[in-house]
């Protein structure tokens, strides 16, 4: 997660610097990691 604001507060730094951007989007989609089932069966 610290990446992504790294990241974001970069493009805010960039897009404050730039008059000729009028908007940005962005969108960020986190993934939930895929459960084990073999561990599951384990516990």
């Amino acid at each position: 997660m610290d990446n992504i604001e790294k990241a974001l507060q970069d493009l805010v730094a960039a897009v404050k610097s730039n008059e000729t951007v009028e908007r940005v989007t962005v969108t960020i989609t986190l993934k939930k990691p895929k459960s084990n089932k073999a561990d599951a069966k384990a516990e």
